[in-house]
């Protein structure tokens, strides 16, 4: 069985999904509908989000990390 590991194009694109979320949650607060605006709009938020918070690279990174640990341990699980 192979390891499995996040290399950086998961950490990033899941970077970027968090950020969407972020601007997602700050336009719902605004009394905006995320899904009225187009998609570009909120790719181009969320870049620009990220760039200025790039904390979120690293709890990307963390998420990952614990994600592919835990399937790595019920793959283990399974294998008893």
């Amino acid at each position: 069985m192979t390891e499995a590991t996040p290399t950086l194009p998961h950490i990033t694109i899941w970077a970027r999904e968090l950020a969407k979320r972020e601007v997602k949650a700050q336009w719902r607060a605004r009394g905006l509908k995320p899904w009225d605006i187009e998609a570009s709009e909120l790719a181009k938020a969320a870049r620009t989000y990220l760039s200025e918070h790039p904390e979120l690279i690293e709890h990307a990174r963390i998420e990952l990390w614990e994600h592919c640990a835990k399937r790595l341990t019920d793959a283990q699980r399974k294998q008893r």
